[in-house]
């Protein structure tokens, strides 16, 4: 599972430099600018690889995938950007039982201890999300609703993230982002988006995160998708100590323990 964790780390870092960002540049930039590396990124990567895509008509779900995905994450960074960075309602518990019940559904089996860091990481990252103090002001149910929509979101793209990837790992990755890329261009012309703050180097690093995490997610995922997708789901933890480290925001008794249980959840499913 070190693979599902890279993605957690890769995704928990990309969420927490969008978030700083989008307090000086509207969330609709970074969103386009970032999706436009990850698209670029992506396409280089299999033109490296020169192997053409497979027959196979699972890719397609990687079209499907890029639909989704590029929605959820317009909710995600508006999430973030209306309420805290490191606390956005649960929404990595939520989105990870989407495809855990869909690997259960599909044949996967947890043992106990599996099963205990399924538990341990859907718990975790709830607590590492969970509002407290002034985040529980009215002003920051707006944030909270688009919590909801990404973490939704974001369950249905790690599901068809990982069927596209079960046809090709590279070209499923490429066809998704490519999806994605392609929407945020013409989102860019319609919008008339297209300057120079799209190129900006921490956009791009936004960019370059979000396409290593989707890679390394859908290679972890390749063995089994339940407990890859509850580590990936940690990323909020690591915003967390993003935040605790860089921004010095209080960490709050709840957010520890949040913490806490990933780390367990993380030596449980590592097994």
């Amino acid at each position: 599972m070190t693979a599902a964790l890279g993605a957690a780390v890769a995704w928990g870092f990309s969420d927490f430099l969008a978030a700083v960002l989008g307090r000086r540049i509207p969330v609709l930039t970074i969103l386009i600018g970032s999706e436009l590396t990850a698209m670029v990124l992506a396409l280089l990567a299999v033109a490296v690889r020169g192997t053409p895509p497979p027959a196979d008509g699972r890719l397609w779900l990687g079209v499907a995938a890029g639909l989704v995905g590029l929605p959820s994450m317009g909710l995600l960074y508006r999430a973030m950007r209306d309420g805290s960075p490191a606390v956005v309602a649960p929404v990595a518990a939520i989105s990870a039982l989407v495809p855990v019940g869909w690997g259960l559904l599909h044949g996967e089996h947890l043992g106990l201890g599996a099963g205990l860091g399924v538990a341990a990481g859907l718990v975790g990252a709830t607590m590492a999300s969970w509002p407290v103090g002034e985040e529980r002001r009215p002003t920051r149910r707006s944030a909270n609703l688009c919590a909801l929509g990404a973490a939704l979101g974001l369950g249905v793209f790690f599901v068809l993230l990982h069927e596209a990837g079960t046809a090709d790992q590279l070209w499923g990755l490429a066809v998704a982002r490519t999806t994605e890329g392609v929407i945020a261009l013409a989102l860019a012309i319609a919008l008339k988006r297209c300057d120079l703050r799209l190129l900006a180097p921490p956009i791009l690093v936004v960019g370059a995160s979000d396409v290593l995490a989707d890679a390394a997610f859908i290679a972890g995922a390749a063995a089994a998708l339940a407990p890859a997708a509850v580590i990936a789901s940690l990323y909020p933890a690591v915003t967390l100590l993003l935040n605790r480290s860089l921004l010095r925001e209080r960490l709050h008794g709840v957010h520890l323990c949040g913490v806490l249980s990933a780390l367990f959840a993380i030596a449980c499913l590592a097994r």
